[in-house]
C-alpha cells in the first residue's frame, strides 16, 4: 500500500499544481456525409374511355372537313369537289388492342363541278356519314401526345345530278377515299394532341418538390429533388389509356421544425425509352449532434460517477470533436480520493482521448470504441492521470459513451409508414407503402453522428386531367 500510495499522492499534487491547459490535439476535417441515393417515384395517369369521349367531344371541331376544289374522278371526266362535313352527334371513344377507336356521325354538303367541255355541268347533294377511326398514340420527349389516325368513312347515298348524268357522293368518296379522308385524319390528330398531358405532367413535376411532413416528434420532412423525368409510351387496353411517369430523384428525410427550402427546377425533356417501376427508396437520416451526445454522456457520468483506483471521478465538461479517422473526447474532471474526507487532495484536470465511433445494428446504439489517451497532447496532466488510473480511467469513461437510438429510429419509422400510407394532394395524389427499413449506413460528419437508413417500398401517384 505504501508503494501504491506514494505515486497516487504525487499525481494528485501534480494535478493540483497544474495551472495550464494541455494543447488541443491535431484534427483533420470530418468525413463528408454520404451521397443521397437516387430513387424512383412513379405516377400513373389512367384516362378511361368515357373521359376521353367527353374530352374529345368538347374539343373536336364541329366542322370536321372542308374540302375546296378537290380534284376527283367522276368516271367520265375530271371533276372538282367542294365538300363540307359537319359533326352531327357526339363522338364515341373506346380503347383496346393498343388503339384508340373513335366513331363520329356527320352530315355533308357536296358541290360537284366538271371541267372542260362539260363545265356547264354541276350539282349539289346532302348526305350523312359515320367516321370510324383508329388512332395509334405515342409521346415525344417534350411530353406532347401524338396520334396517327386512319380508318374509314361510310356515307349514305347522296345523289348528284350533273346534267343528264346522275352520280352520288358515296361513290365519289369511295373512289377517292385516300385523298378525301386525309384532312379528316389530320383534324383528329390535332384534337387528340390537344389533350392536356403536358400540363398534367408539369403539375406532377412541380408537386414533387413540395416537402411532405412524415413525422411530428421530432418534426421530419420527406424531401424529393427530382433529376430526371421518365415517361412510358401509352398503354391502350381495357377501355382506358394508361401512361406511367417516373421521377428519378434524390430523396431523403430532413429533421427540422420548418419545411426545407426546395424550389422546383424547370421541367426537363422526358426519357421515353423505358417504363418506370413503382419501387422507391429514400434515405432516412438519424443525426445525433455532438452537443446532444455530450449531454447524454455527462448525464450518465453524473448518475453513475466512475470510481477508479480508490478515486471518485466527477466530470464537469465533456466535448466530442470530429476528425477524419476518429473523434476526440475532451473532458474535464475532478478526482476525489475515497480516503480524503476533507477533500484536501481533490484535484481537477483536462485530458484528451481518441476513439472510433461505431453503430451496433442489433442494439441500435452508437458507441465510441477503442478509446485511448491522445499521446500527441500528453503533458504532466496526462502523466498524472495515467499514474492515477491507467487504462481503468479509459474503460470507465468509454462505458458512458454509448448512445441509444432505438426509440428514435422506431418512432420515425412508424410515423413515416403511417403518413405515406395516407393519400396526399388533390390533382397529384401521392401515397406509398413502406415495406422495409434497412440497416443503416453509419458515419460521422462535422455536425454529429449520422445513421442513414434506407426506406424501401411501393409508391402510388395518381394524376387527374
Amino acid at each position: 500500500m505504501r508503494v501504491r500510495f506514494q505515486p497516487i499522492l504525487l499525481s494528485l499534487v501534480i494535478l493540483a499544481g497544474c495551472g495550464h491547459e494541455a494543447a488541443p490535439p491535431v484534427r483533420t476535417p470530418a468525413p463528408t456525409a454520404p451521397s443521397i441515393p437516387i430513387s424512383t417515384f412513379v405516377a400513373t395517369l389512367t384516362v378511361p374511355a368515357e373521359k376521353l369521349t367527353r374530352l374529345l367531344d368538347n374539343m373536336t371541331e364541329y366542322q370536321i372537313a372542308d374540302l375546296r376544289d378537290q380534284p376527283v374522278n367522276c368516271g367520265f371526266t375530271q371533276c372538282r369537289l367542294n365538300l363540307k362535313a359537319v359533326r352531327s352527334g357526339p363522338a364515341m371513344v373506346s380503347a383496346d388492342d393498343g388503339l384508340l377507336h373513335i366513331t363520329m356521325p356527320f352530315t355533308t354538303h357536296a358541290k360537284l363541278t366538271s371541267k372542260g367541255l362539260l363545265s356547264f355541268l354541276n350539282g349539289q347533294a346532302e348526305g350523312r356519314g359515320m367516321v370510324s377511326a383508329h388512332a395509334d398514340l405515342n409521346i415525344s420527349p417534350d411530353m406532347q401526345l401524338h396520334a396517327k389516325t386512319g380508318g374509314t368513312v361510310d356515307l349514305d347515298d347522296g345523289h348528284l345530278r350533273l346534267g343528264p348524268i346522275v352520280t352520288n357522293v358515296t361513290s365519289l368518296w369511295n373512289h377517292n377515299q385516300a385523298a378525301l379522308s386525309q384532312p379528316l385524319w389530320r383534324s383528329l390528330d390535332r384534337q387528340i394532341g390537344r389533350l392536356p398531358l403536358n400540363a398534367t405532367i408539369a403539375k406532377f413535376w412541380t408537386a414533387a418538390f413540395k416537402p411532405i411532413r412524415v413525422a411530428k416528434s421530432p418534426v421530419a420532412w420527406l424531401v424529393l429533388r427530382p433529376k430526371q423525368l421518365i415517361v412510358s409510351q401509352p398503354l391502350v387496353r381495357g377501355g382506358a389509356v394508361t401512361i406511367s411517369m417516373g421521377l428519378a430523384a434524390e430523396a431523403h428525410v430532413a429533421v427540422q421544425e420548418t419545411p426545407p427550402d426546395n424550389p422546383p427546377t424547370p421541367l426537363p425533356p422526358a426519357d421515353t425509352n423505358e417504363s418506370p417501376s413503382n419501387d422507391f427508396s429514400f434515405a432516412v437520416p438519424v443525426l445525433l449532434s455532438y452537443d446532444d451526445a455530450a449531454r447524454l454522456a455527462l448525464a450518465s457520468l453524473a448518475k453513475r460517477p466512475p470510481n477508479v483506483a480508490g478515486l471518485t471521478l466527477k466530470f464537469s465538461e465533456l466535448a466530442i470533436l470530429p476528425s477524419k479517422d476518429d473523434i476526440v473526447v475532451s473532458t474535464r474532471f475532478c478526482a476525489d480520493p475515497n480516503w480524503d474526507p476533507f477533500g484536501w487532495f481533490a484535484s481537477c484536470a483536462r485530458i484528451y482521448l481518441r476513439g472510433r465511433p461505431a453503430f451496433d445494428a442489433v442494439k441500435k446504439t452508437i458507441q465510441v470504441t477503442n478509446l485511448r489517451y491522445d499521446i500527441a497532447s500528453a503533458d504532466r496532466m496526462f502523466q498524472a492521470v495515467h499514474a492515477l488510473a491507467g487504462d481503468d480511467f479509459v474503460s470507465a469513461l468509454q462505458s458512458h459513451l454509448v448512445f441509444p437510438l432505438a426509440d428514435r429510429m422506431d418512432q420515425l419509422q412508424q410515423q413515416i409508414t403511417a403518413v405515406l400510407a395516407k393519400p396526399e394532394g388533390r390533382d397529384v395524389v401521392i401515397s406509398a407503402k413502406l415495406e422495409t427499413m434497412g440497416d443503416p449506413q453509419f458515419t460521422w460528419t462535422k455536425d454529429g453522428f449520422l445513421a442513414v437508413l434506407t426506406a424501401r417500398g411501393k409508391s402510388t401517384v395518381t394524376l387527374g386531367l
